[in-house]
């Protein structure tokens, strides 16, 4: 269980560049940091037209819900941050 003072972490992975933020739990900051920048990189090779413009609306954020949603969200979704991501197969 995490301690009231410990921040709990998620990844903003937005449908669109300008669209409202979607969190996704990660249990720790130092794996949000590391998925933000592949989740970049990958942006950036997969479209290189728009490629910074989404790299860009992919952030590492504070969560702001529960922290009984984020444990819940992690126990449902296993390692979800390992997985292929959207952005593989994109606009040629």
């Amino acid at each position: 269980m995490n301690k009231p003072t410990e921040k709990l972490w998620a990844v903003n992975i937005p449908e669109e560049p300008d669209s409202s933020p979607i969190l996704y739990p990660v249990p720790t900051k130092k794996i949000g940091k590391q998925l933000v920048y592949r989740l970049k990189k990958e942006a950036l090779q997969a479209f290189p037209k728009v490629g910074q413009c989404i790299a860009d609306s992919v952030t590492l954020e504070e969560w702001n819900g529960s922290a009984e949603e984020h444990a819940k969200y992690l126990a449902e979704n296993g390692d979800w941050w390992t997985d292929t991501t959207f952005i593989i197969g994109g606009e040629k």
